[in-house]
């Protein structure tokens, strides 16, 4: 497995607007690439900091989205008034969810 991870400052009180965005928008988008598994989005609202984080079943598949995952930042960080700051590459080493998402992220 594979991660890409985006980091993302924005002002605090838009990070309710870049999970509409997501929600709406980049989520469904994601979830028709093939291989994708799933993600995180991770917020402190203290240091106006975002990571989104798209796991991938293997690296070519993670690589094969690298021109579309780029549109999903942008569009992502143009909804929330933010900019992208750094964008990653990870193997995925170890992992488990006992749940497959949060009850509520507000």
């Amino acid at each position: 497995m594979f991660a890409r991870v985006s980091q993302f400052s924005l002002p605090p009180e838009r990070i309710q607007d870049a999970l509409v965005a997501f929600d709406d928008h980049v989520d469904p988008a994601m979830k028709m690439q093939p291989d994708f598994l799933g993600g995180l989005i991770l917020a402190n609202p203290e240091t106006s900091k975002m990571l989104a984080m798209s796991l991938w079943e293997d690296e070519e598949a993670m690589h094969n989205t690298d021109d579309a995952s780029y549109w999903y930042r942008a569009f992502g960080a143009q909804e929330a008034g933010g900019k992208v700051e750094s964008v990653e590459t990870y193997k995925v080493y170890r992992g488990r969810m006992s749940r497959p998402e949060p009850r509520s992220y507000q």
